[in-house]
């Protein structure tokens, strides 16, 4: 029962409706018997610096942050993590008295899917698809766990030599590369990659879609972190050619188990954050043995 007493927590961003967040908290919010709701907040980007403002004044005790939000919040926060710093974005932040912290749980999530699946980082090269928050994320983290180069090719070449400038600040010694995201630029790095990481939003589905995998090698993998996709671009052309491919839902729900301790200091294993979705929409098993 909702009442009076119920802390408030939220997913905001733009759009959020695909969002599988608030099952997967409320359940856990039930399981715990925590006084507590999740909610989606699709809010417009025109309204980017009123969200901290809104979070201070309607007291909510934490929230998840989604594009275009990641990135435009910074400004607004007092503090926030290494991590979100290297990110350059913020997906959780956590409210105590008026003052706003900024996490970045992403990158991490996706690591420790990868090396709950036996699918090791160190001395991996790595192309990136996409040099937005998530992007950096992954690339931070990756390379946190000794990922012998990252490659970050995005629509705007700008951006993602920014991205590696401020990754070069702690990662200096490995091969950082920035590159345009084209089929020319992907093919001449293709047959490097042991990983190849989508994180562009859903606007770059059709680009990604048009990319040549050919030149990857077969029994790499491919993991693209849209989760909410049927069909993300490449995941049947990842099959034809011998690729492993996973959706982001294991990188969802490992960042979820992370957020969810950052909000109520309760930890708790990503399978069963991954056995409350798939048990309320019916999820199939990722193809190329993802969780």
């Amino acid at each position: 029962m909702i009442s009076a007493r119920t802390r408030v927590f939220g997913l905001i961003g733009h759009p959020v409706r695909h969002s599988l967040s608030p099952e997967m908290y409320n359940e856990l919010f039930r399981r715990y018997g925590l006084d507590a709701v999740y909610v989606a907040f699709d809010v417009s980007p025109d309204h980017a610096e009123r969200v901290a403002d809104a979070v201070r004044t309607l007291d909510l005790v934490g929230i998840n942050l989604t594009v275009p939000f990641k990135e435009l919040v910074l400004p607004e926060l007092d503090h926030m993590t290494v991590a979100a710093q290297e990110a350059g974005a913020v997906n959780v932040v956590i409210h105590v008295g008026g003052t706003l912290t900024g996490y970045n749980t992403d990158g991490e999530g996706l690591v420790r899917y990868l090396e709950a699946n036996d699918l090791p980082v160190a001395g991996r090269r790595v192309v990136i698809l996409g040099a937005g928050g998530a992007g950096r994320a992954v690339a931070s983290a990756l390379l946190d766990r000794g990922a012998a180069g990252v490659c970050l090719l995005n629509r705007t070449l700008s951006r993602a030599i920014r991205a590696v400038q401020a990754l070069e600040n702690r990662f200096g010694h490995v091969d950082l590369d920035a590159r345009p995201l084209t089929r020319e630029a992907f093919a001449s790095v293709a047959a490097q990659a042991d990983l190849v990481v989508n994180c562009t939003a859903g606007g770059g589905a059709d680009l990604v879609a048009s990319l040549d995998i050919g030149p990857l090698r077969p029994g790499i993998t491919w993991v693209d972190i849209n989760y909410w996709m049927d069909r993300p671009p490449q995941m049947d052309a990842c099959a034809a050619h011998g690729l492993h491919f996973h959706t982001g839902l294991g990188m969802l729900v490992h960042q979820g188990a992370l957020a969810f301790e950052l909000f109520t200091g309760h930890p708790v294993e990503a399978p069963v954050l991954e056995a409350i979705v798939r048990s309320s929409h019916g999820l199939a098993t990722d193809q190329g043995g993802g969780a």
